[in-house]
């Protein structure tokens, strides 16, 4: 049987008969792992407090089968703040899905892990608004997975200081106006179009493209050390959560329930 001992983060978790639960924990070492919590429901059991959804702590795990099973456990930290308040809880659910979904068993992603609980610390301590917390960890995961946009300046004349720019979200370039006016692109080579149809396209300020570039490059502990005009904020939101989803592909029912409590 292996054993390991790891420090990790519990991103899921789902009742597993009446007392034990099933958990998924993402590791500094070996990305993630299912683990079963033989009696974590019971209060009695001293795992009980690592087993909680997103604790983070250093875990003793033994595998048997295609299961590992917790032999010793230490708290690093709760994170208790955040169950305190329904529209904290839903967005680190909504964190916690996209990395269930983005990362893998036996990968190492210790940088997912590290931006993980820095924005779980950032939540449960109002570092910033949820919204500000939510679009950062969206540019930076994707940047992440490696999805970086290049947005140096326009694609076709390179000019760094426009304005705006037409955000091409799918392959992550930014356009100027007066290239996207002055040139009569074919249908072979038009890019704001893939196969014939219509790409996403949002209008970008220049404040909103500073801002991405300081996200995807700045250190993890200063990457919600930035500022935007009050006026441009719905719209960095819009251009994150589109950019990350886009990508991924797909949507997340804890974001829609999250949406839901702004209203």
């Amino acid at each position: 049987m292996t054993e390991i001992k790891q420090n990790g983060l519990v991103i899921a978790e789902r009742d597993l008969g009446e007392n034990d639960k099933l958990l998924t924990i993402l590791t500094e070492r070996y990305g993630k792992v299912i683990v079963v919590a033989k009696g974590a429901k019971s209060v009695r059991n001293r795992h009980m407090p690592s087993c909680q959804l997103f604790s983070f702590a250093s875990f003793g795990l033994r595998k048997r089968g295609n299961y590992y099973f917790i032999t010793d456990s230490d708290l690093i930290e709760s994170y208790y703040d955040i169950r305190n308040d329904i529209l904290k809880l839903a967005l680190a659910t909504y964190l916690c899905d996209i990395v269930n979904d983005v990362t893998q068993e036996g990968n190492n992603d210790d940088e997912i892990l590290r931006l993980t609980l820095n924005m779980l610390y950032a939540i449960s301590k109002d570092l910033k608004p949820l919204e500000v917390i939510r679009s950062v960890f969206e540019i930076r995961i994707a940047a992440e997975l490696g999805f970086s946009p290049d947005l140096e300046g326009c694609s076709i004349c390179h000019i760094h200081n426009a304005g705006s720019y037409y955000f091409d979200i799918i392959d992550g370039i930014i356009t100027c106006e007066s290239c996207k006016a002055s040139h009569n692109f074919s249908v072979e080579n038009n890019p704001f179009y893939e196969k014939g149809l219509n790409k996403p396209i949002l209008i970008v300020s220049r404040a909103i493209v500073d801002a991405i570039n300081y996200i995807v490059f700045s250190k993890q502990e200063r990457v919600l050390s930035f500022n935007i005009d009050n006026d441009e904020w719905t719209s960095f939101f819009d251009v994150a959560e589109k950019y990350l989803l886009n990508h991924l592909e797909r949507g997340f029912y804890s974001l829609d329930f999250y949406k839901s409590l702004l209203i």
